[in-house]
């Protein structure tokens, strides 16, 4: 009968070691996921709104087709200079109707803040459509 080896507890060792980088480095990647995604869906929903206000609507109708498409539930913020442009219907051809919105996104790791150098990291989109005129 073989009792077991000294090469046990260094493999124990070993994985108590290398387990919790592994994990941070996993959970890294799935936090850059996270954030990709949301900045592709605030990007997707600003230029929702530009394509709106290009279409003679509202700034409130521009806001409210943005919170659709990004959700209820999140917490969106305008840059108080060149938030929201709209067209009129007197806007003259060549002019843009700009979205500027921002949201927070709260990484699930301390590589993603690391990386960022700021925790919550701001994500930032801006949509431009030009007015029909």
């Amino acid at each position: 009968m073989v009792g077991p080896s000294s090469e046990d507890g260094a493999a124990i060792v070993e994985m108590a070691i290398v387990l919790p980088v592994l994990l941070l480095i996993l959970f890294g990647i799935i936090d850059m996921g996270r954030l990709l995604q949301q900045h592709i869906q605030l990007t997707a929903a600003a230029r929702e709104g530009a394509r709106l206000g290009a279409l003679n609507g509202t700034v409130a109708e521009v806001k409210t087709k943005i919170t659709s498409v990004v959700g209820t539930g999140v917490t969106l913020t305008y840059p108080t200079t060149n938030g929201v442009t709209v067209c009129a219907a007197s806007s003259p051809a060549g002019t843009d109707s700009v979205v500027n919105v921002q949201r927070v996104f709260q990484p699930a790791t301390p590589l993603m803040a690391w990386i960022a150098r700021t925790t919550p990291v701001t994500i930032t989109a801006k949509g431009v459509m030009s007015c029909l005129g």
